[in-house]
């Protein structure tokens, strides 16, 4: 599992309430519902009428994926894999696809691609036409997660101004009263908790979630690349080597990935 976005709100969040503290603030004078409110609710009210609820719904759930390794994609897994095809297509034909595909991890969503791919090369296609079909795949995948990324943009960009917004209100509501000089100080204060909420919950939850989609998003699509050209020099009959080195390439766009890298090279 991956918990590096959890640790980094944490510590976000600690370090701002800390240094707060450190200033002899009270940290029950941040504690405020009707910031809160208007700044949770207005922004996943704008956010919902921004968009169709099945992609919140989408987004939500890349979010919950990014906690897991998969999420990073595994070029070791899947350079295996087509290797290992390649292997048996070498020494049974094509027709060997036939047997391969029936594995239950082709059914999974990280290589539900490659499977495609690899129904491609058995119906007898051209690299030309799996190339096109693959690509436009990849234009789709692509084009679904920058929306599911666009969600949380979004939500990174209405925060701030639901934030001026609840401060703008509570300004008005102290202004409408000022007879009380006492209280008055008071009041401000309170009425800029909501942009503090705001550009806080903004900077340290909605941006930074949808800075770790991106990075996901990057990865994933590479790997979609991998197993394209994959598939391509399967259907070209390719020895497994010469395959593994190539796709080996591909390693340096992935953590820890230099040695492969390197290995790739020099063999």
């Amino acid at each position: 599992m991956d918990f590096t976005l959890l640790i980094g709100i944490i510590v976000g969040f600690g370090s701002i309430i800390g240094g707060f503290l450190l200033e002899d603030g009270v940290l029950k004078s941040l504690m405020l519902e009707s910031p809160a409110l208007i700044v949770f609710g207005g922004t996943i009210g704008a956010v919902i009428s921004s968009y169709p609820l099945a992609d919140i719904v989408k987004a939500f759930k890349a979010l919950a994926y990014t906690f897991s390794k998969k999420s990073k994609g595994d070029p070791q897994a899947v350079i295996t894999a087509i290797t290992e095809i390649s292997d048996k297509c070498r020494r049974s034909g094509l027709l060997a696809l036939e047997e391969e595909m029936k594995k239950p991890e082709f059914d999974h969503k990280d290589y539900l691609f490659l499977k495609e791919g690899l129904i491609l090369v058995l119906e007898g296609r051209s690299e030309e036409e799996i190339t096109y079909v693959l690509e436009s795949g990849i234009r789709a995948f692509s084009l679904q997660k920058q929306m599911e990324i666009a969600v949380f943009e979004s939500a990174g960009g209405f925060s701030p101004t639901m934030g001026v917004l609840g401060t703008v209100m509570g300004l008005v509501t102290v202004l409408s009263d000022m007879s009380d000089a006492a209280s008055l100080a008071k009041s401000i204060a309170t009425a800029f908790v909501a942009t503090l909420y705001g550009v806080g919950v903004a900077n340290l939850i909605w941006l930074p979630i949808a800075t770790k989609l991106k990075t996901d998003f990057k990865r994933q699509k590479l790997q979609k690349e991998m197993m394209l050209d994959g598939v391509c020099m399967i259907l070209k009959g390719e020895a497994s080597r010469n395959i593994q080195n190539k796709l080996a390439l591909y390693w340096q766009a992935f953590p820890g990935g230099d040695a492969k890298y390197k290995e790739g090279i020099e063999n």
